[in-house]
């Protein structure tokens, strides 16, 4: 199994987290299903292994197309793979898609659609030159050629919106927005419209993703006890052990103890 990131060039990277690549020499002889919760990130991806599909809270088993962009997810989500795994994608910020192409983020809240019908038919060539491609490097080459293309198009400036979710992700979700708001001297209401159009959820709520999302990054990458989870619980600013569990239980579908004994988050697969 190949899973590499990439970091973005310096203008881009207040509107992009990463690139990255995932491959698998070897055909899969048996269908794999991976899981992963909510991560507080928008991607775009193009796969030039063999189709496999997507199972979340709106989708019981969708198939993923060739190319695709995803908003942001509310729940955990499961990919159901077969055959051949090859895919490259871009990891944005939270508001990076509408920055660079000014796309209403809250239209693809936890939804995978076609690049091809919000970008028009150019990203058909892209996705082609993707899969000829020789080696994962010029993938992503690829990708950020792309990318820089649309950051001289639209001349992309870095808001408050992007300033104010960059923030949320930083701080690991726990921020008390509400005061936040009031430092920066906005408006709530109109600032909390410009949010949700540009990152697909409200801010409060987009916090309370971005903890769980980290949380479970720590729980993908160690092997957490019942007795270190206080710990834990109080470093993500939940106020007791029923709030978190709380929390977890409805972001993930699965309570802690059930998630960690029985995790088969998509970081395990590629770390």
């Amino acid at each position: 199994m190949y899973y590499r990131k990439f970091a973005p060039a310096v203008h881009l990277a207040p509107f992009v987290e990463c690139y990255f690549a995932w491959e698998k020499q070897e055909v899969l002889t048996q269908p794999m299903q991976i899981e992963s919760p909510p991560t507080s990130f928008t991607s775009m991806v193009f796969n030039y292994g063999d189709t496999y599909r997507v199972g979340n809270n709106k989708h019981e088993s969708l198939l993923a197309p060739p190319a695709f962009l995803t908003g942001q997810a509310t729940e955990s989500y499961k990919l159901e793979l077969s055959g051949r795994i090859g895919m490259v994608g871009i990891v944005f910020k939270p508001a990076g898609i509408a920055s660079l192409f000014g796309l209403p983020m809250y239209e693809f809240t936890d939804e995978r659609v076609d690049l091809t019908d919000v970008l028009s038919t150019s990203v058909q060539l892209l996705h082609e030159q993707i899969a000829d491609a020789g080696d994962p490097i010029q993938r992503v080459q690829l990708l950020e050629q792309f990318l820089n293309r649309q950051f001289l198009k639209r001349s992309s400036t870095y808001d408050r919106t992007d300033y104010t979710a960059n923030l949320i992700v930083d701080r690991k979700g726990v921020i008390n927005v509400g005061e936040l708001m009031d430092e920066l001297y906005v408006c709530r209401r109109q600032f909390e419209r410009q949010f949700l159009q540009k990152v697909g959820v409200s801010p409060k709520y987009y916090a309370r993703i971005r903890r769980i999302g980290y949380l479970c990054a720590q729980l993908a990458g160690q092997r957490w006890q019942v007795a270190d989870w206080h710990d834990l619980i109080y470093r993500c600013g939940y106020y007791d052990q029923s709030h978190f569990i709380r929390e977890f239980t409805q972001f993930t579908g699965k309570r802690p103890t059930l998630y960690v004994k029985d995790n088969l988050e998509l970081a395990n697969y590629l770390a």
